[in-house]
Formats: C-alpha cells, structure tokens, sequence
C-alpha cells in the first residue's frame, strides 16, 4: 500500500519522528552515514524531493527503511511516500531489514560481516527459545547451531557466519561503551578503524576497561605519523582525464582491494583525485595513483562494453547465479576492455539473452 504523506505541518515543540515510529534495534542495524553522505543526502532531498518511498511494517507504523530520509523530510517539511509490507512477526522484520542492507550494491565488506552476524545471534536465540518453552520439564535443551543454514543463503562458510557473529557482538558491545558514532569508524566506506582493530578494541574494553579502549580510539581516528606524513607530501596535479581507462591498482588503499586488477572508466576529475566506474560499483575518490591507463584501448568502445556489463550486473542482483556472476567477474578484468575475442563477445551476448527478461 502507498500512501502520500501531505507537507510536513508540526509545532516547533514536537520530536521530529511523530508520524512513523522508530524502533531503535532496528534504527541500529543499519550503520550510519557520515557527515558527508548526510549532507549529501540532505541536498539531494531539499532539491529532488523525497524519490523513494519509506518502508513501514503494516499494521505497526514502525519505520523498516529509509531513517535518515525521513528525519531529513520531517525536519525540512519535504512530502515523503510510504510503501506499508506485511511481516508475521518481530523476528520476520529484522531479517527483512538485514536482507534488504546485504542486497545493496555499495555496501562495505564490514557492514555485510555485520550484518550477517546479526541475522545469525537473532535467528539462533529465538530458536533456543522456541525450544525451551516446548521442551519437557528437566530436559536440557543444546545450542541450536544455524550457521550452516545462513552460510548457504548467504553463499558464505558456516566459520564465516560464526566469525561475523563475534564481529557483530564487538560492533555493539563498543557502540554501547562509546557511542553508536563508533559504527561509521568501522563500517562505513572511509572507515578508520581496520576489522582487525575493532576486535581488538573489544578485548580492550572487555580486559582493560572503557578508558583505555577509548585511549586506543583516539589514536587510531587521529594518527599522529600519517598526519605529519600528509602535511609533508607535496600533491602533484592530477594527470588523468575524463573517460581515459585504466586499471586499479590497491597501492596500500583498503577500499579498493576488492577490484584491485580492474578496469573502471573515469567519469570525474577533481584536483587530486578522480571518480570512477567499474563493471559492478563507483567509487567516488580515488587518488591518480592508483590508476594505471591502459594503452591502446579505445575509451568509446571500452564505455560500451562497460554499459552492457553494468545493465547486467544490476539484472543480477534480482536473479542470481554464482557461475554468471564469475563470468562478469572475468569480463571486469580483461586487459584490454574494448577489444573482446569472438568467444568473449558471444559469452557476453548469451548472458544478456538470459536476463532480458528481468
């Protein structure tokens, strides 16, 4: 059901969520955006007004997505859309929130260990639950182990379920001693506290103590060596140019591990950095240096090709097939993207016949 929400009229005295509830377990599954993406966000909105409609649990007005649309909306009077789905339970409604986060296409490896590890402590307590209320007096009831079950879902081991599971149990215990901010250090996409770090963040608390966790926080949001490290470097103009294609290359930069060896499109220059394209995600910021253009490759058939690989990229999310989506893979890696061999092209057209449709 989709209801039109009329602008925004409220006395200056009342809270900003009044018409929508929020819960705040499920406010806290999702990790906040930072300072930048919020402001973002709040311009887009203020210019485009309110494109998407906010997710709302059917018959209990509580808010599934879309938290930080909607305290932009009601704060700036901008008229918003709702979009009411049916859920039996509580439990049904977090795994929905939980889904719906993994299926987005930006989302950070952290985030999606995350939130899996979530999925998992949730599901494995209401079971152990479900079967002590249903056992017989006196019997012991053992640990209801699921892991296998959402490693299969999530196309992930049944140890990578139970790893993410500790790292989701880290994420919380450190966002309830030092703030729910602490998330955007770790999961958001300029995170500044390695996976690694934040475990050993929740040793500290658990072992040492909140003070000299929060000792340890400072001096990983502020480095002290990489500081001086950035005043002393002299930046080089930016030496690449709109549409040039090139390969990734990692250079010591987290974020872009996961398409270290890609070829990507350049779609923007700024002074010192560039925005890129590649064959499933954009990346907004990426330093000259870690992009190495390709000789010979034609820029207008290598963003072609781009296209046809990104429409089908998307078609997979709805539908998808680990084989098909290794074949993107391959094709997200050539080392000449504008030139495909006959066998490449004929690849490339089969699996845009299978997904026409979608």
């Amino acid at each position: 059901m989709l209801a039109t929400i009329s602008p925004y009229e409220e006395p200056e005295s009342s809270p900003s969520y009044c018409c929508l509830t929020i819960d705040p377990e499920f406010q806290n599954l999702i990790p906040p955006p930072s300072t930048e993406e919020l402001a973002i966000l709040e311009a887009n909105l203020s210019q485009e007004g309110c494109l998407q409609p906010l997710i709302v649990w059917k018959n209990h007005n509580i808010l599934l997505d879309g938290h930080n649309r909607y305290q932009i909306c009601t704060q700036l009077h901008i008229r918003y859309t709702t979009l009411e789905i049916e859920l039996p339970n509580r439990e049904a409604a977090l795994t929905w929130i939980v889904n719906h986060q993994l299926g987005r296409r930006n989302i950070t490896p952290e985030t999606a260990s995350y939130l899996r590890g979530k999925r998992y402590s949730l599901l494995k307590g209401n079971r152990e639950d479900n079967l002590k209320q249903n056992s017989p007096k006196g019997q012991n009831v053992t640990s209801v182990d699921i892991a296998e079950e959402l490693a299969q879902q999530y196309k992930v081991s049944s140890r990578t379920i139970k790893r993410d599971a500790q790292f989701s149990e880290a994420i919380d215990t450190l966002a309830l001693a030092m703030g729910e901010e602490i998330k955007q250090d770790i999961l958001g996409r300029n995170a500044n506290i390695p996976k690694k770090e934040a475990l050993s963040l929740f040793q500290i608390v658990k072992t040492e103590g909140e003070q000299v966790a929060r000792h340890r926080l400072e001096q990983l949001r502020h480095p002290i060596d990489i500081v001086e490290r950035i005043r002393n470097k002299k930046l080089l103009p930016n030496p690449r140019r709109v549409g040039e294609v090139c390969q990734i290359v990692a250079k010591g930069d987290t974020e872009l591990k996961k398409v270290s060896g890609c070829w990507c499109i350049i779609v923007g220059v700024n002074t010192y950095s560039c925005a890129i394209r590649t064959w499933k995600m954009d990346f907004d910021a990426v330093k000259p240096e870690n992009l190495e253009p390709i000789d010979g490759a034609s820029e207008e058939k290598a963003a072609f090709i781009s296209s046809r690989i990104r429409q089908l990229a998307d078609k997979m999310y709805e539908d998808f097939d680990p084989t098909h989506a290794a074949a993107l893979e391959a094709f997200g890696r050539l080392p000449n993207p504008a030139t495909l061999t006959p066998k490449q092209e004929r690849l490339l057209a089969f699996l845009e016949t299978e997904y026409s449709g979608i």
